[in-house]
């Protein structure tokens, strides 16, 4: 299952088609949640917040029955199971979520880098970054329960980028880093520490005219956005580039 980004789901190879957006919605809920078991009341509650008790319980029972029926297509078994007031995965069912790989790699990532082990962080946080196809269930932005889930992974994205692209920049690769930065920035352009490592990579690369051009507009991004003037740090850098000074 794919879940960063649009979701997608293959069984034995065989991606699974014509399903509606609740069946998608559920089976995703209960992949996630897999490890947890909530209660059938816990999943109606998570996917129909604003409906009655009957309601809600018809609701879920159309939806199992539009994942059993999708995913019969690619295999011949109950994948969805309801035992003792909880529907879930059948125990038989082996997962594997783009999401369970991403955030392995991106905590490998963060150790190895804690540790010095440069090549190996770089290595650990570019497969987490490959994984990222966008936003936790991109396509089904109206469902209440994934907001929470979904900011926090942009978040953790946004944190590998961010830490792949001072790797980087330790390590002499500045065009990497500043395509990097530029990507942190076309999500959070009031990053002020991804702009200032983008006037660097542009400075240590020789385009002093690039990396002032970058502090003007991270001006402009902190002024109209949060009505702040850029930090000290940041004020010294544009100071050092002004008077050609290595940075």
């Amino acid at each position: 299952m794919h879940v960063l980004g649009p979701l997608s789901v293959t069984v034995n190879g065989r991606l699974v088609r014509g399903w509606g957006t609740r069946p998608r919605s559920l089976l995703a809920y209960l992949v996630i949640h897999r490890a947890d078991l909530p209660p059938r009341e816990v999943v109606t509650e998570a996917l129909w917040p604003r409906a009655d008790l009957p309601a809600a319980r018809n609701n879920i029972q159309v939806a199992v029955y539009g994942a059993r029926r999708a995913l019969r297509e690619a295999v011949d078994r109950q994948v969805i199971v309801f035992e003792r007031g909880v529907y879930r995965l059948a125990a038989d069912v082996m997962v594997s979520i783009d999401l369970d790989a991403f955030e392995g790699h991106v905590q490998a990532g963060q150790r190895f880098a804690d540790a010095a082990r440069v090549e190996a962080a770089i290595a650990e946080l570019e497969a987490a970054v490959a994984l990222y196809r966008g936003d936790f269930l991109a396509d089904a932005r109206s469902e209440d329960w994934a907001v929470l889930r979904r900011e926090q992974l942009r978040l953790a994205y946004l944190d590998a980028l961010d830490r792949l692209s001072s790797l980087y920049l330790e390590t002499g690769q500045y065009s990497v880093c500043a395509l990097l930065c530029r990507q942190i920035l076309e999500r959070d352009p009031c990053r002020e520490d991804a702009h200032r490592r983008l006037v660097r990579s542009y400075a240590r690369q020789g385009q002093p005219h690039l990396a002032l051009l970058q502090f003007r507009t991270c001006i402009d991004i902190l002024a109209r956005e949060l009505r702040v003037a850029p930090g000290p740090a940041t004020a010294r850098l544009h100071e050092r580039i002004r008077r050609h000074e290595p940075v």
